[in-house]
């Protein structure tokens, strides 16, 4: 499969999330009385829509582009900070509407702490890596082509639901390890 340029974006498009996404959780908790079960209720359904996105989105909508992600992982290849920030300012009026502010700040630290993963999980080099081998295990078995599993990036909750994990530590039918 030939890979695609069309999520391609500059340094700063990429890296903006790293700033927007506290904001607006900071933002969201300032605003309204802070509710902890929102918030975990929050952090549960951002791992169940980054599973959703990555599995069916990005692997059969949008297979193409997603892989330029496979084939260089460091790349700057995503939906654009611009795109995210936007989409977070009207949810953010929306559950401050609605008094799910918690959540809406729940939603948006577990995107943060997704990104955060993801981009450390790349670098080997980076502080943090030694802290998730077992999150880059699983990660790294999911970019071996023609192995469909592993969605979850920054926790494999979901794919132990929907049956879509396959541990990295686990003998193969010829003995070999994944």
């Amino acid at each position: 499969m030939a890979a695609s340029n069309r999520w391609l974006m500059s340094s700063l498009a990429y890296y903006l999330d790293f700033f927007t996404a506290p904001l607006f959780a900071a933002v969201a908790l300032c605003i309204a009385p802070v509710h902890v079960g929102q918030m975990l209720a929050g952090l549960l359904t951002w791992t169940l829509l980054e599973y959703a996105v990555h599995r069916f989105l990005f692997h059969a909508r949008y297979r193409q582009e997603h892989w330029t992600h496979h084939v260089d992982v460091r790349a700057y290849i995503g939906v654009s900070s611009w795109k995210t920030s936007s989409a977070y300012a009207v949810l953010l009026l929306l559950a401050w509407l609605a008094g799910l502010t918690s959540a809406f700040a729940g939603v948006v630290m577990g995107y943060f702490y997704y990104i955060s993963v993801h981009y450390v999980m790349h670098r080997p080099d980076h502080w943090a890596y030694r802290f998730i081998t077992g999150l880059i295990a699983n990660h790294e078995l999911h970019h071996r082509k023609g192995i469909e599993k592993n969605f979850g990036v920054s926790s494999p909750l979901w794919d132990h639901v929907f049956r879509t994990y396959l541990n990295a530590q686990a003998p193969r039918a010829n003995g070999e390890q994944a």
